[in-house]
């Protein structure tokens, strides 16, 4: 899937829908799965997992395979908000619900399979060793589908769905480690402090969700955006300190160095991926692409390759948005933060010049979210 070494100057990524569907491998297995268990419980409709966030306690949807058009996407509570999916993480045992509609104070998301058609329900925490993963939960339509008999073959599938989960997380998690310390030991010191990182993941998780729905990524790709988009400027360890850390504007002699950046982080992360062996680890690619395209503008006039409006992977435009928010309302050592409106509107500002437009909208519909990003990521004085 992912190539070794850096991209010819000609190259351009491929198509959106298929960098998109690279993304569902694990989508792919749990769809598999579900036609699996179908001869035996075919009232089963849905199967969905939701992940864990262990740095922010919530749990957000991951994956899903139904028989209708599913419409929770982006879902995201606090596991702390849920205290049966709490009670069944602390006695790892299954929770069954016979009779949705019977619920006297639904959330959200029992309404929701409620009028979706869903009446019955059973949920599995996933487990790798003493770590929560997350849950997966299937959903049937009519009242008391999960007999014990039931529930004892799911739980097979429950135990599958573990490992997959935990594998792939696992391999993500050491090309995260992997990047990290090359980034620690190559002593790269930039502005982007831990807060600023969090910051930008959470603005592009924001911006994705709220694109308009023909081109929403589903939530498999939302976490592989949130995980990867903080990785963007990698490349800069390869710049000289007299260049990264230069207080005032750059030369032209000294902006090739600069740009330089967006290739030499590829190069990383193809260096990275062939050494661990994760060449078919989903998001891979789309980690390559953010990389490589996240100075891409919409109109053509950004670099490296000057890709313009819908060939710029959808995943850079949209940690594009998310990075040059941030770096606009962050303090500096060569200059103060702006005002969050200041900033938003400079980004209305280069919509359809800079920014993909259907971006920029996206941060904008949702400014009371933003600036609560802002309030719970504070960069350390």
């Amino acid at each position: 899937m992912s190539k070794t070494g850096p991209l010819p100057p000609s190259a351009t990524p491929s198509p959106e829908g298929q960098r998109i569907g690279e993304l569902r491998l694990l989508g792919d297995r749990l769809l598999e799965m579900h036609q699996q268990l179908a001869v035996f419980c075919p009232a089963v409709k849905r199967v969905a997992v939701g992940v864990h966030d262990p740095a922010t306690g919530a749990v957000r949807t991951f994956l899903r395979s139904a028989t209708q058009p599913d419409r929770l996407q982006g879902y995201e509570r606090p596991l702390s908000e849920v205290p049966s999916l709490q009670a069944i993480a602390r006695s790892r045992e299954a929770r069954v619900i016979d009779d949705l509609s019977a619920l006297g104070s639904a959330s959200d998301h029992t309404r929701w399979l409620v009028q979706a058609g869903y009446r019955s329900s059973l949920a599995f925490p996933l487990f790798a060793g003493e770590t929560l993963l997350g849950f997966l939960f299937f959903d049937a339509d009519h009242v008391a589908a999960f007999s014990v008999r039931v529930v004892g073959q799911l739980r097979v599938y429950s135990q599958l769905i573990a490992v997959l989960l935990a594998h792939e997380l696992g391999r993500a998690s050491t090309l995260l480690g992997a990047v990290r310390t090359a980034l620690h030991f190559s002593r790269f010191r930039d502005d982007e402090t831990t807060a600023h990182l969090l910051r930008m993941s959470h603005y592009a998780k924001l911006v994705a969700t709220g694109l308009p729905e023909s081109i929403r990524p589903d939530d498999e790709y939302v976490e592989f955006l949130l995980c990867f988009s903080p990785l963007h400027d990698i490349g800069k360890i390869g710049v000289p300190d007299e260049i990264l850390h230069k207080p005032g504007k750059l030369t032209d002699a000294e902006w090739p160095a600069m740009r330089a950046h967006v290739r030499q982080g590829a190069a990383l992360i193809d260096a990275m991926v062939e050494e661990f062996g994760l060449g078919d680890m989903p998001g891979v690619d789309m980690l390559r692409n953010i990389v490589l395209y996240h100075h891409e503008n919409f109109d053509g006039s950004g670099y490296d390759t000057g890709l313009r409006g819908d060939d710029i992977p959808l995943e850079a435009r949209i940690a594009k948005v998310a990075d040059v928010f941030d770096a606009l309302t962050s303090r500096r050592p060569y200059k103060e933060a702006w005002a969050p409106d200041d900033a938003f509107a400079w980004m209305a500002s280069q919509s359809g010049a800079m920014f993909d437009p259907r971006c920029v909208d996206a941060l904008l519909s949702r400014k009371p979210a933003v600036l609560d990003i802002m309030a719970r990521f504070v960069d350390a004085d």
